[in-house]
């Protein structure tokens, strides 16, 4: 059922607002069509490449302990990640992603296919409708001379290529081809209605040569042409990969964690086609009033052209009406009634609808799963490349979505409607989002459903914020701007809104969808590594406290969302872009852009915005007050005895966070109250004033921490210097950025009992200066962080330096049963990825090395003569470092045996060394005793595996 959230019709005396004050935005909509599409059949393509290649990620998983049947999403996440050295070599060895050519390729395949197809697409309707030329039927010339005299009115260099239908009995019309070479198709009906009817004969004309004019016809069969293709190519190669892998995965193991995966693949391409069309025709529909509103413009006679009788209403009830609402929602032109209404108020090209933003988000989180899918697999998931995956969605629902919002607001200001509302647009994106990356796999792994399926109302949350902030941004910008177009400030805004979104899409792909997952982790031990870090030096370890959990999830969550090098620049568009509708000096008259939009007298969008000296105070209010809160911490600090150097050092870093926290929220809420009407992009910026200021003074007192003795904290010399800073900046402020932010648009929520009286007029001089430094401030630390940032963020961890991570508590693994037959397909997995390999190695290396000493003992050598020995205890040394590197044995006993084994040969290899460098008989002697250990060691853990895997029915 179509929802309409916002189509306003005039009411009497209200100005006419024309239809092109902004872009319409639905090339965009096609844009993500196209986007959905290529990024669905490149995931297609990786599959049957995958399925073709010796591919077996599978048996990787199986080496690191994974339990197809038992272990959850958070397990299966937990164990590669704790052996990511492990994992990821095995997985360059036997999951190897298909050559980059197969993806060119396709591409190329797809390109080539769309252009041939959409080349073909008007020979094909003409054949098919056995077209005759238009020379043949106008033999007067009298259709070519009206056709030529339309094209010019429509502004066309050339009129279009005419075509008659003869067999068409309707009074119609369609164009088909391309923009360059367009051709017109006139329907019998219609040449037959040029003597009785020519006003209508001109309206259909005008139309069809709007949609020239409009450029429609070149993009509506180019996306016709790429869905064909799809459905014809990719879907059918799919589809046979989903039958090659129940073929054979069904019944094994395997199929447990493979049947998820391949039942969401075949919902996602059902979603796929039912999205595609759904949203086309949304687009379409729309295009038809674009290009009746332009045909009558250039002077076609609306009774004329449009009195075709409307359909009868549905009788019945409501459910009757909801049915042909839905049946509506298929067809590729509006109603009549609509297409009428519109021509007097073209209310519905500004409302702001349900479907299509339910659409667009889960198109969106489909396209981001597919292509951060495609990078993982060929390794480049490096910072830079997240941030780009994730641009690319967001750009696209900025577009789409803010091009409606901003629509729907300037249309609301002109004409004195209520504005739709932001919160219910945010819940169809949101619900759109959720949907698609529920659907897509994220938050699920191999299991059916997540494990915390309420995470994924943070995405409906966040699409709430998202629509808000562009909704109260183009309020405040329409009555604020007094130039020729909107353009320009709305192009502004929606850069901002695109790149705040994308660092929610890189949090939501690294850390929210893990958490809906199940993902969870060690806060203790992630307390220790973060200050540990901060301080430069080893402390203690306490167990973790409510206010440790708390800060270890602020600042996971701010250190993923600051993580690119663009991420702080993100953050200040947040505030920058409202704040500098506040700079143009107001007037009396109204905007220029108003005369554009609404010819004739139009009325003023609205009362300018209040000055912007209400909204610097609301965040010097907050700034005193998170520094108020900072000193009086510190001070508290200062007194408190230190049992614990953690405890101390979480203390003091949480009481930072608080402070800058409660600057944020003072400021937010003074805001509130001074500009109501623009409550949130004034909390945003005050908001940013107060959090500077807040950490300026938290700065001020680390870097003359002893100059006052209230509040010294440590016993150095005052000054203290800028280590202590500068360590402070990325590691604690920096990501309290967007929790600040946020604090301060929460603080903004609820609606002022009372407006705010109006000012009296002041100069703006000393608010615009102070507003320039805020915005040069914010600017240059965005700049510190990129160049901070951008050394790390192009290149890939090292995989020991994310096991590092993982096993400093950034993940725990739950305690599942496992079955005979899984830990037989473990251990069998664990000898042939290296394993078996690795026991041979260290069994021909000990042979090796004892014939060397037994050879050179017979010959009477003394340890000072075994020189040439040395190079095989080495061998053997290297033998332990990659065992210790390899996976663990999926079973505790086993894994114990694995541990003494790799232990007695690393102890033995490096005491041989030790003892040919020093000549010592005897600790020679017992280095061997250990490696013939290891060797025993050894032994037992060969049939130790035999067990097993005889007990598992291998």
């Amino acid at each position: 059922m179509a929802v309409h959230l916002g189509e306003h019709v005039a009411a009497g005396g209200a100005a006419r607002v024309d239809e092109r004050a902004l872009g319409a935005g639905t090339t965009l909509r096609f844009a993500l069509l196209v986007a959905l599409l290529l990024a669905s059949s490149s995931l297609i393509l990786l599959y049957v490449a995958l399925a073709l290649s010796p591919y077996d990620g599978f048996v990787c998983s199986l080496a690191a302990g994974v339990d197809p049947v038992t272990d959850p999403a958070a397990n299966v996440m937990a164990k590669r990640a704790l052996q990511w050295e492990a994992y990821q070599s095995c997985s360059e060895r036997a999951a190897a992603p298909p050559s980059g050519w197969w993806l060119l390729g396709w591409w190329a395949l797809l390109a080539l296919g769309t252009v041939a197809l959409f080349r073909a697409l008007p020979a094909w309707k003409a054949r098919r409708s056995r077209v005759v030329p238009l020379a043949a039927v106008d033999r007067d010339g009298e259709i070519g001379r009206t056709l030529a005299e339309l094209s010019a009115t429509a502004g066309l260099a050339r009129p279009p290529r005419a075509v008659v239908d003869l067999a068409a009995d309707s009074a119609g019309a369609v164009v088909f081809g391309r923009t360059g070479r367009p051709t017109v198709c006139l329907h019998g009906g219609l040449v037959a209605a040029r003597t009785t009817d020519p006003g209508r004969f001109r309206a259909v004309l005008l139309h069809e040569l709007a949609h020239i004019a409009n450029r429609d016809v070149t993009v509506t069969y180019l996306t016709v042409a790429l869905w064909r293709v799809y459905a014809a190519v990719a879907v059918p190669l799919f589809l046979l990969w989903c039958a090659w892998k129940v073929h054979t995965a069904y019944g094994s193991q395997a199929w447990s964690a493979e049947a998820p995966i391949v039942t969401r693949g075949l919902l996602v391409t059902g979603l796929l086609a039912v999205l595609v069309h759904l949203a086309r025709s949304d687009v379409l529909r729309s295009r038809e009033v674009y290009a009746d509103l332009a045909a009558v413009r250039w002077g076609a006679d609306p009774a004329a052209g449009w009195s075709t009788a409307a359909a009868p209403a549905p009788a019945g009830g409501r459910g009757r009406r909801a049915r042909h609402a839905f049946v509506a929602l298929w067809h590729l032109h509006p109603g009549w009634d609509v297409r009428r209404t519109a021509l007097a108020d073209p209310a519905v090209l500004f409302g702001v609808r349900a479907l299509p933003l339910a659409l667009t988000g889960a198109a969106a989180a489909i396209i981001h799963t597919h292509i951060t899918y495609a990078i993982t697999q060929y390794y480049l998931l490096t910072v830079w490349m997240q941030h780009a995956a994730a641009l690319v969605p967001a750009a696209l629902v900025a577009g789409v979505v803010g091009t409606a919002l901003w629509r729907a607001a300037v249309y609301a200001a002109l004409t004195g409607q209520p504005a739709p509302s932001s919160v219910r647009a945010g819940l169809w994106l949101g619900l759109g989002l959720a949907g698609g990356s529920a659907v897509a796999g994220q938050g699920t792994v191999n299991e059916w459903l997540p494990a915390r399926p309420w995470v994924f109302a943070l995405v409906v949350a966040a699409a709430m914020a998202f629509t808000w902030w562009l909704t109260q941004c183009a309020h405040l910008w329409v009555v604020a701007w007094r130039g020729r177009s909107l353009r320009g400030v709305a192009l502004l805004n929606l850069a901002a809104a695109a790149l705040a979104l994308s660092l929610w899409f890189v949090w939501w792909q690294n850390f929210g969808a893990a958490y809906a997952a199940g993902w969870s982790f060690d806060a203790a031990a992630l307390r220790d590594h973060q200050l540990t870090f901060y301080a430069g030096k080893e402390l203690d370890h306490p167990p973790a406290s409510p206010v440790d959990r708390a800060y270890v999830l602020l600042m996971t969550v701010g250190t993923a969302v600051t993580s690119p090098p663009l991420a702080l620049l993100a953050l200040a568009g947040l505030w920058v872009t409202p704040l500098l509708a506040w700079l143009p000096r107001p007037g009396a008259d109204p905007p220029r852009w108003v005369r554009a939009a609404a010819p004739g007298d139009g009325p003023a969008p609205g009362p300018p915005p209040p000055r912007l000296r209400r909204v610097l105070v609301a965040g010097l209010i907050g700034g005193a007050a998170g520094s108020l809160a900072a000193v009086t911490h510190t001070a508290w600090l200062h007194g408190r005895e230190r049992p614990s150097a953690t405890t101390f050092l979480m203390t003091f870093v949480a009481g930072t966070i608080v402070a800058l926290l409660i600057a944020a929220a003072g400021a937010g809420a003074a805001a509130r109250v001074a500009v109501p009407a623009h409550r949130l992009p004034a909390a945003l910026v005050a908001g940013a004033a107060a959090t500077f200021l807040g950490s300026a003074t938290v700065v001020a007192l680390r870097v003359f921490d002893g100059c006052v003795p209230a509040l010294a904290l440590d016993s150095g010399p005052c000054p203290g210097g800028l280590a202590g800073p500068l360590r402070m900046f990325p590691l604690v402020l920096v990501p309290t950025l967007p929790i600040t932010a946020l604090v301060a648009g929460v603080a903004a929520l609820p609606r002022p009992r009372a407006a705010s009286r109006p000012g009296r007029p002041r100069s703006m001089a000393l608010a615009r200066s102070c507003a320039l430094v805020l915005v040069a401030g914010g600017l240059a630390v965005a700049a510190v962080h990129a160049v901070q940032r951008m050394p790390y963020a192009g290149r890939l961890p090292a995989a020991s330096e994310t096991q590092r991570l993982a096993r400093q508590g950034a993940y725990l693994v739950v305690d599942a049963p496992v079955s005979a037959q899984s830990r037989a397909l473990q251990a069998q997995a664990w000898l042939d990825l290296g394993g078996d390999d690795l026991l041979d190695r260290f069994w021909r290396g000990r042979r090796d090395l004892f014939a060397a000493v037994t050879s050179g003992v017979q010959a009477g050598r003394s340890i000072d003569r075994l020189d040439d020995v040395r190079p095989l205890c080495a061998e053997i040394s290297d033998f332990a470092r990659a065992a210790a590197r390899y996976f663990r044995f999926p079973e505790p006993e086993t894994q114990a045996l694995w541990d003494r084994f790799v232990a007695l040969a690393w102890q033995g290899s490096q005491e041989c060394q030790q003892a040919l460098d020093a000549d010592q008989a005897e600790q020679f002697n017992t280095a061997m005793r250990k490696l013939a250990s290891a060797q025993d060691t050894g032994h037992a853990i060969d049939d130790r595996i035999e067990a097993l895997i005889r007990q598992g029915g291998l």
